[in-house]
């Protein structure tokens, strides 16, 4: 037998290494350390420690610059470079000083061939406005097919635009609590340029999320803005939460249903915050639907007749995720928000029993037990209140984030 690894069986070590931690982020020390292995180990200990990079503060960035773009032996290393994510440490402020003072997009275009993902989050742009150039150095990294935006603030409108049409080769967008300051039309005429590109042929996956501090006026700008700017793109996965909830009449509400309207003939994937006033009709070619039910208020009756809105026979799987019970809303003393635990849930057996939905194969609950005890009492009222999706070896219950099936016997 060869006194050496084979390197296949290295190289599958140091990829197992470079697995993300507990926060998500790539386990960096580990892959450091394996790089001091032996000299076998050092290329590819290196080249997965350069797949993914976090720039967070002033410091990093310097690192970046200084010891690997202006390196003859690291520089190479760039090639390597799959996910970008660009956010501001909270512990270092005026990050964003540094990617003006020395522009990274102008310093790194076309080191970065192999670049995918682009994450920018918690950037408060209004400290320093973008150049409407901006999106031109942007536009040279034609290789990012992902790009995710996160609670950051603009300026205006105008600069969010031009950040997500600086990238025509798009086929994964995801926004979430996205603000900018209003302005005067005035001003706001004077700050647009003529028309450009709003199309991405590629884009199939998008995630739009809006919180309970953030302003209607900014969702309804956003929404409008995007179902022009889709086009022809066929969305297959989609996203969206509105977590304040949606007002019942108004100009919102009439964005999000316009967008809807756009989306849902080609939408395979939806996943939503549950909004029993909206209707999820029209989404003939849904496969797997998801609803989140963080602080939503009725019974399971109102998502029975959601349901009936989306029966097909194409709809393969239903996920019910972020339910509370009984026991916890006691704390909150507001028995009023929808709960697993409610004599109502029998509706849904009903409703999904039916003919549109023979053909679904598995039906989940995400159910926030909190406590080992009510897991046993839970999955008896499951299996009370759900008999036929129980009889059918298609109900599945997630405690804790345990996936454990429901068996004919009620064991587990």
């Amino acid at each position: 037998m060869p006194r050496y690894i084979p390197p296949e069986i290295t190289d599958d070590v140091i990829s197992a290494a470079a697995l993300t931690d507990i926060i998500g982020f790539p386990d960096t020390h580990t892959l450091a350390m394996c790089a001091l292995v032996c000299r076998t180990w050092l290329p590819r200990s290196r080249a997965k420690l350069f797949e993914t990079i976090y720039i967070g503060n002033q410091r990093r960035y310097n690192l970046l610059v200084e010891r690997v773009l202006h390196s003859e032996t690291m520089s190479r290393y760039l090639a390597s470079v799959n996910v970008l994510c660009i956010y501001e440490d909270k512990r270092h402020n005026q990050f964003l000083s540094s990617i003006g003072g020395r522009p990274f997009l102008v310093e790194f275009a076309g080191k970065l061939p192999g670049l995918r993902q682009l994450i920018v989050s918690g950037i408060d742009w209004t400290h320093q406005r973008p150049s409407v150039r901006w999106h031109l150095p942007l536009s040279h990294f034609r290789t990012i097919t992902t790009l995710r935006l996160e609670n950051s603030i603009f300026f205006s409108f105008n600069d969010v635009r031009r950040i997500l049409t600086a990238l025509p080769l798009l086929s994964n967008l995801a926004t979430s609590y996205l603000t900018w300051h209003t302005v005067s039309q005035a001003l706001h005429l004077q700050m647009t340029p003529h028309p450009v590109r709003t199309y991405w042929p590629e884009l199939h996956t998008l995630s739009i999320s809006y919180g309970l501090g953030d302003p209607r006026n900014c969702a309804e700008t956003f929404l409008k803005w995007i179902t022009a700017a889709l086009g022809g793109s066929a969305i297959k996965v989609l996203t969206y939460g509105f977590y304040s909830g949606l007002p019942l009449a108004g100009l919102l509400r009439e964005a999000v249903v316009a967008f809807m309207g756009c989306v849902r003939q080609s939408v395979t994937y939806l996943d939503v915050t549950f909004d029993d006033s909206l209707s999820l009709s029209g989404f003939v070619v849904l496969e797997h639907l998801s609803l989140s039910f963080g602080d939503s208020y009725g019974n399971w009756e109102n998502v029975a007749s959601v349901l009936q809105d989306v029966s097909l026979k194409t709809l393969h799987s239903v996920h019910l995720y972020n339910v509370d019970t009984q026991r916890k809303l006691n704390l909150w003393s507001d028995s009023d928000l929808l709960h697993f635990d409610h004599d109502t849930l029998e509706a849904l057996d009903r409703i999904l029993s039916r003919e549109p939905f023979d053909r679904l194969k598995e039906v989940i609950f995400e159910v926030y037990a909190h406590e080992q005890d009510q897991e046993e009492v839970l999955r008896a009222h499951a299996t009370r209140c759900l008999p036929e999706l129980h009889k059918r070896k298609i109900l599945r219950l997630t405690f804790h984030g345990l996936m454990q099936r429901l068996e004919v016997d009620g064991e587990h």
